[in-house]
């Protein structure tokens, strides 16, 4: 449950319409309770509020209507704009690189305080009664905090360009895919993971109990894995579960993301709480998967590349952030694959993602493209050689061996051909 509430709120947070809409929310609310202050208020002393707005019903109601106006053309400016903008960092970096810009906090509250000034603009304006001759109900403090969004919404768009501007430069994109990266890290992977744990005895006694597959009936990609969920499930019902995929795995229906050893069969209701635990989607999302992380600038930096951009620069700059995240991520502790319960018997089996992996997935792909840029391929080797320090297992060491002798490989035969 607690991963579903984070995936629910990481959705509201690369949403467009979250923020606008609670900005409207509050915007409405805010119009009822100052008009009802505006009630309250003696006519004798709103002479004492000289800071208050002091026109006649004709004027209000016509500057409240240019306001709500100016801020409709304000708003579908902005989103122009924003459109704009996606469509050249889609271009350009990438698709993925479009959560960074959905999830920009500054866009989602410039377009939230443009439509919030609209609506409590025309809230206030149906209140506004009566004729300057006639005389009538002008809500006097109302009107004045509309004036005070409009001017707020116009300081907010000045800021806006300034933004959108500075967004969709490569150096920018690059920095804040890697800050996203450098804060996932020890997240992910703490510096103190723990030990392996379990002994191969005891897992041999329990699968003699018998074993259930546990599959999963749609495609998609794991976005999510509920670890808490299955140790209790697995805790209850005395199971050990050795989980066959990781996130940012794609999965077909009917695959097998679970084996369940300790019973012969489970209960109906104990396979339907297991199988909703492993959460899927149709793309991957950076929740769980730090290789999702290194993919986003590996992309920036294979586009970079590419001949209808060809940009060097910002490819050896996306190498160098990819540089000190892989450093970053060797420097961290393997995080344990098995998981005890309270009563120390082993429950979990979760594979995680290790640090040969993300070179393979990075430095692999990118050279097969940079083979021709000897900038590129020198920039791949500082690479390889910043982890290699903190490289100790067997397998790591092997792998980092096999993409020194692929880079060598793609240069002689670049210059042989």
């Amino acid at each position: 449950m607690h991963e579903r509430w984070n995936r629910l709120l990481d959705l509201l947070r690369t949403s467009f319409w979250f923020v606008p809409l609670l900005m409207l929310v509050l915007a409405g609310g805010l119009a009822i309770l100052l008009l009802h202050v505006d009630r309250l208020v003696d006519p004798g002393m709103k002479n004492l509020l000289s800071w208050a707005y002091n026109g006649g019903p004709e004027g209000a109601r016509s500057l409240l209507s240019t306001i709500a106006g100016s801020m409709i053309t304000a708003a579908s400016v902005t989103f122009s704009l924003a459109a704009v903008a996606l469509s050249l960092a889609s271009q350009q970096y990438g698709s993925r690189v479009l959560r960074n810009f959905m999830r920009d906090r500054i866009m989602q509250v410039l377009l939230g305080t443009f439509v919030a000034t609209f609506l409590y603009c025309v809230m206030v304006v149906r209140a506004v009664r009566g004729s300057s001759i006639a005389g009538g109900f002008v809500p006097a403090i109302s009107v004045t905090v509309a004036i005070g969004l409009s001017l707020a919404s116009l300081v907010m768009l000045i800021y806006f360009i300034h933004h959108i501007v500075s967004s969709i430069q490569a150096s920018h994109i690059v920095r804040v895919i890697a800050v996203d990266l450098a804060g996932a890290i020890p997240k992910l992977y703490p510096s103190q993971a723990g030990k392996p744990l379990g002994r191969g005895g005891e897992l041999q006694g329990i699968k003699e109990r018998g074993e259930t597959s546990l599959s999963v009936s749609t495609d998609g990609y794991v976005q999510n894995l509920d670890l808490d969920t299955l140790l209790k499930i697995a805790t209850e019902q005395d199971l050990t579960l050795r989980i066959a995929v990781k996130p940012g795995d794609h999965v077909l229906a009917g695959a097998e993301v679970a084996r369940a050893w300790g019973a012969p069969e489970l209960t109906e209701e104990a396979r339907k709480n297991l199988i909703d635990a492993f959460i899927l989607g149709g793309q991957r999302t950076p929740a769980q998967d730090i290789r999702y992380q290194f993919m986003q600038l590996t992309d920036v930096v294979i586009r970079a590349l590419s001949p209808g951009i060809n940009d060097p620069f910002t490819a050896i700059n996306g190498i160098d952030e990819l540089t000190a995240g892989a450093a970053a991520f060797a420097r961290r502790s393997r995080v344990a694959d098995n998981r005890q319960d309270e009563q120390g018997v082993l429950r979990l089996i979760v594979p995680t993602t290790s640090i040969d992996e993300v070179l393979v997935e990075t430095v692999g792909h990118i050279a097969i493209y940079a083979a021709g840029d000897s900038f590129v391929m020198a920039g791949l080797r500082r690479l390889l050689s910043a982890v290699e320090p903190d490289l100790h297992e067997e397998p790591q060491i092997a792998t980092l061996a096999r993409l020194r002798n692929e880079l060598d490989k793609l240069e002689k035969a670049k210059a042989g051909g």
